[in-house]
């Protein structure tokens, strides 16, 4: 005759401890949420008055229209600055990321203090105010005495945009296994056949993504284009600049909502392109 065992029971935490548990979670929802509505409902009324039809910007809100975006459309200095900021854009993408995937292989592949100087040196521009490097720009093109003009600005948006490639690429790099190149170089092909048979493919995400970030950053860059810029308007200097006459602030809200769509339609790929590829090893070229 077999003796019956009661199956084990999972012992109840302490109420007092649940109770805990429940107060810190909704704690945490709601400083999450707090931050939520503090970051984001600027954007929002923002974008709201965009569409509203009366030319002051407060409450009661009118009536919905999208009179503002066909003024701005049919503003020839807001459409001149809208496609020389897309312009600067899509010239410093590509250079940034040329030059950030030298950089950071070079650094990658260093060691000891070399890199740590690197690292550095490519930090520089992302820590100090951008005021600073925007004035220390507006000096040396003085001093040597070149205008400003589209040219100097892509070059100073360079400064501040391929380190933030570089970074990107370099934690990746880090990641790589070195002796998959040195087997490359074994094999008889040159350094730069590695790179672009071997390293090149495993960066193919991380470099779309960097490329993405790059435009981003260049497209809504105001301080450092301010300073350089000369006669060159960008759809921020422009916006600035317009902010002077409070006629013109409806055009200035429904232009910035359009670079908010812009910027937002362009992070959304962004994560779309981290999630294809969790480890950044899959080959696009």
């Amino acid at each position: 005759m077999g003796i019956a065992t009661a199956a084990p029971t999972r012992a109840r935490a302490p109420r007092s401890s649940q109770l805990r548990r429940g107060v810190a979670g909704a704690t945490g929802w709601a400083f999450i949420g707090l931050c939520v509505i503090v970051l984001f409902s600027p954007l929002v009324v923002l974008v709201i008055f965009s569409f509203n039809s009366s030319a002051v910007i407060g409450l009661p809100f009118q009536r919905w229209t999208f009179h503002w975006f066909r003024a701005l459309f049919n503003n020839p200095d807001a459409v001149h600055a809208l496609e020389n900021s897309f312009k600067v854009a899509l010239i410093v993408m590509p250079l940034s990321v040329v030059l950030g995937v030298i950089s950071a292989y070079a650094t990658a592949r260093m060691s000891g203090t070399r890199r740590t100087v690197a690292l550095g040196a490519f930090s520089i521009p992302l820590v100090v105010p951008w005021l600073v490097i925007g004035i220390a720009g507006l000096l040396f093109f003085n001093t040597i005495g070149v205008q400003g003009s589209t040219t100097v600005v892509v070059i100073m948006q360079m400064v501040v945009t391929f380190p933030l490639v570089t970074l990107i690429l370099y934690a990746r790099l880090l990641g790589m296994d070195t002796s998959v190149e040195e087997a490359g170089l074994d094999l008889g092909s040159s350094h730069v056949g590695v790179l672009c048979r071997i390293v090149l493919p495993q960066l193919s995400t991380p470099i779309v993504v960097s490329a993405l970030f790059a435009f981003i950053s260049s497209l809504g860059n105001f301080v450092v284009t301010f300073f350089v810029s000369g006669y060159t308007t960008t759809m921020p200097v422009w916006s600035y600049s317009e902010l002077r006459h409070a006629q013109n602030l409806p055009l200035v809200n429904a232009a910035s909502t359009v670079m908010f769509v812009v910027t937002v339609v362009l992070f959304i790929g962004v994560l779309l392109v981290s999630r294809r590829d969790k480890d950044g090893a899959g080959a696009w070229f």
